[in-house]
């Protein structure tokens, strides 16, 4: 706990009731808008020269130890699939490298698509760049956050619900990639750029999902008892039940075709390689469940559960500009840095005192140690 931490490592002795109320006074003030006014600023004028012009917008969330709901707390889809306890919805954003700008955090019950466009409009704000392009995942995107984001005149890449498709734009789009391995086409869907690639290997998955999906819908369907369950394939009709051979069709076409849809004039080829970065939120995602012990959260409070997480994201970006900067895991840097101790020895007789490292023996782990030292 923060409280046994002040006290280790940096002999603070503080109660509980100290601290807790210095976090709700830190919130009343303010802190999250300028810890992550700071963290712009740090990254804009010092860190990363290149621009801020893509970042990356993902959520995840984090649950109580708890079922009472109250405030933030409420049950709702968990990625932790800790569905008997109450959560959080938590937004971030990352730059190119993985660093944090910007985190928002919404009650459990949240829909992620509703988190998009609030925390969007904030960091366009607070980077003061009308040229900004998110990169997001299919999850977040509606035809009206679509119109809001053309409305804000933000860039976006997304990646794209095929399957919803016109069955006459399917075809198409089926037909001019004609199952050339790596080949891309652009096409326009509602006033936007629709790309989209085919893959042999993607290819080969999607077939082999679908295969399962229409073997598992053939059972379903010879099995009344089973049709109280939702079967991809399955097509219901008052008593009967049969295999949707129009879904099947088109689920056969789009196989191996992975699609992006943006508002950008950037390369299409870009535009691929720019979505797949989408893993940097969610490696930002699992440093702050795992190395960094960010849930279960403990805090029944607004005021604390916010403060919670502005400190959590303060040492992700520390933990980030760490791994940027000498090329290590945040998991490398901790393991050998708890290597290194300070030992206080005093003299029984004279009363000094001196303090004294431990000495590391081992090359890599000293190798470690004299970068993080001098970097």
């Amino acid at each position: 706990s923060t409280q046994k931490i002040l006290a280790e490592a940096f002999d603070r002795n503080y109660s509980l009731i100290t601290l807790y109320r210095h976090l709700k006074n830190a919130i009343a003030a303010d802190l999250q808008t300028i810890f992550q006014t700071a963290l712009i600023s740090f990254v804009s004028s010092k860190f990363f020269p290149e621009g801020l012009r893509l970042v990356f917008y993902d959520v995840t969330t984090m649950y109580f130890e708890s079922v009472v709901k109250k405030g933030l707390r409420d049950f709702g889809f968990s990625k932790d699939n800790k569905n008997t306890t109450t959560q959080i919805v938590v937004g971030l954003v990352v730059n190119s490298q993985g660093f944090p700008l910007y985190f928002d955090v919404f009650s459990g019950s949240t829909f992620e698509g509703h988190t998009f466009l609030p925390i969007i409009k904030n960091v366009q704000k607070l980077l003061n760049n009308p040229d900004l392009v998110v990169i997001a995942d299919a999850a977040m995107i509606s035809q009206g956050n679509i119109d809001s984001l053309v409305a804000n005149n933000l860039g976006f890449v997304v990646g794209a619900r095929l399957a919803n498709l016109p069955h006459d734009l399917i075809n198409i789009i089926s037909a001019k990639l004609s199952k050339q391995d790596g080949k891309i086409d652009v096409f326009e869907y509602k006033n936007q750029r629709l790309i989209c690639q085919y893959s042999d290997k993607r290819a080969a998955k999607d077939k082999s999902d679908r295969l399962k999906q229409i073997a598992k819908a053939e059972i379903a369907a010879n099995s009344p008892s089973k049709l109280a369950n939702r079967f991809r394939f399955l097509k219901t009709q008052s008593t009967t039940a049969g295999i949707n051979l129009e879904l099947v069709s088109k689920a056969e076409k789009l196989e191996g075709i992975k699609g992006y849809l943006t508002n950008t004039q950037l390369e299409p080829s870009l535009v691929i390689d720019r979505y797949h970065d989408l893993w940097r939120v969610e490696k930002a995602f699992r440093i702050t469940k795992s190395d960094l012990e960010a849930r279960p959260i403990f805090h029944r409070l607004d005021e604390t559960i916010k403060a919670h997480l502005v400190i959590v994201f303060a040492a992700l970006a520390v933990s980030r500009y760490l791994e940027i900067q000498t090329g290590l895991s945040i998991q490398k840097i901790v393991d050998t840095g708890s290597k290194l101790l300070t030992h206080k020895l005093e003299n029984s007789v004279t009363g000094e005192t001196n303090l004294t490292e431990t000495v590391i023996q081992n090359p890599e782990d000293l190798k470690i140690i004299t970068k993080l030292k001098n970097f």
